[in-house]
């Protein structure tokens, strides 16, 4: 606003004004001649006041006249009051967009950038548009909102929310121009990016893996070990044996997960029950580009030991009554040789009353087996016990069947006509 002020010539003489200055956030503009020439008398020209605040608050300040005139200078004091100016502002939670590396084909996740009016007036966006890659793509904002549209009252928020689809490999970069009534308009947002081979898991196992000879009934192990070369996290869903003689063999442990060039171990157990080849597949499966299902081959020998063993088909026989004097038919033991050297045998008697036969010889081929006729011949009446004993080369000798069996006679009292069996003293 402007405030007029006439300055009069009262006196009787020329008005010589030397100059007018003002303080404070106070100007002016004026009629009134500096210096020359004179303010004759009665004369008048104007002085117009102009009050400019620069701040929010109440403020004085002045206008000096410096002249001929008796007691100048002469002040005239000025006061007014500053007030905020209801107009919009713009002020941006962030300058850029920065993405970082981004697989190609796929999309970021949604980043956004708040837009404050910090004006005293409602925000007005005439425009938001968008130059430079294609990649970057405006979107509506789950969260925070509102997505911004036309206007934003004062102290209020809304978002500019993009998301980065790479294409191509390599930096992308671009600009968001916000057009607005705002002083500061228009303010720009810079996005980058860059485009990166796309991550996907990969699995890189043995092809095969050979036991070798493993001795029956017991277990050789090894490790099939699982690679992850690929950029994403490999996940193994199920690891399970298979093939012709698959319960020959065993994979325990765990790999669910495998990072990025990480190894993870499964532990594979050979344990065959015969001898001869075998063979079986363990397969995986997996999220692997291109190669859902892995299989190993898994080969291996079952062989009989490097050393004779005894097999006796008993432990133990119970022959039950026989006579004094006679013999029982005689009771089967299958010797058999499991081990992989031949069995010397060395000595091969009873103990008590019993008497061996035996179809064995003084030794038995590997993998061979024989036979020992076992009779009990009661040498006298009541129980009777005794053993069979196998006195060899292989480990444990000797070996030993238990025998029992009671001996009984025959008796006829004085007023029969038929025997009678008696097995006590």
């Amino acid at each position: 606003p402007v405030s007029p002020v006439t300055l009069t010539n009262s006196g009787t003489a020329n008005l010589i004004i030397s100059s007018i200055t003002s303080s404070g956030d106070f100007g002016f503009t004026t009629t009134c001649p500096i210096s020359t020439p004179p303010l004759v008398a009665l004369a008048n020209c104007v002085i117009n006041i102009t009050f400019t605040p620069l701040t929010v608050a109440a403020l004085t300040g002045s206008i000096t006249i410096a002249s001929n005139a008796p007691g100048s200078p002469h002040i005239i004091a000025l006061s007014g009051t500053g007030v905020a100016v209801a107009v919009p502002g713009v002020t941006l939670s962030a300058a850029a967009f920065v993405f970082g590396n981004q697989p190609i084909n796929t999309s970021s996740g949604v980043q956004s950038i708040a837009v404050i009016n910090s004006g005293l007036a409602t925000l007005l966006i005439s425009g938001i548009t968008k130059t430079g890659s294609a990649s970057f793509t405006r979107t509506a904002p789950a969260s925070p909102s509102p997505d911004c549209t036309t206007s934003v009252a004062p102290g209020g928020t809304c978002y500019i929310s993009v998301v980065f689809t790479p294409t191509a490999l390599g930096a992308a970069t671009a600009q968001i121009n916000i057009a607005s009534n705002a002083a500061s308009s228009p303010n720009f947002i810079t996005l980058t990016g860059t485009g990166i081979s796309a991550a996907i898991p990969a699995i890189s196992v043995a092809s095969s893996i050979a036991f070798g000879d493993q001795i029956i009934a017991t277990t050789g192990t090894q490790t099939l070990n699982i690679v992850n070369p690929g950029t994403a996290t490999l996940n193994v869903s199920s690891i399970s044996v298979g093939g012709t003689d698959a319960s020959s063999f065993a994979a325990s442990g765990t790999c669910a997960s495998v990072a990025v060039g990480a190894t993870c171990a499964i532990t594979i157990t050979f344990t065959p029950t015969t001898v001869g080849a075998k063979s079986a597949q363990i397969t995986s499966a997996s999220n692997a580009q291109g190669q859902p299902t892995s299989t190993v081959t898994l080969t291996g020998k079952g062989i009989l030991a490097q050393r004779a063993i005894v097999d006796l088909s008993v432990t133990a026989i119970g022959y039950g009554n026989a006579i004094f004097g006679g013999a029982t038919a005689g009771q089967v033991v299958t010797l058999k040789n499991t081990g992989g050297l031949t069995l010397g045998i060395q000595n091969l008697f009873t103990a008590g009353d019993f008497v061996v036969s035996s179809s064995c010889g003084s030794s038995l081929a590997s993998g061979t087996s024989c036979v020992i006729n076992v009779l009990f011949g009661p040498l006298a009446i009541g129980g009777r016990t005794g053993e069979l004993v196998l006195v060899s080369n292989a480990q444990g000798s000797p070996h030993r069947v238990l025998l029992s069996g009671t001996g009984c006679r025959w008796f006829s009292q004085a007023t029969s006509r038929f025997f009678l069996t008696s097995c006590s003293g």
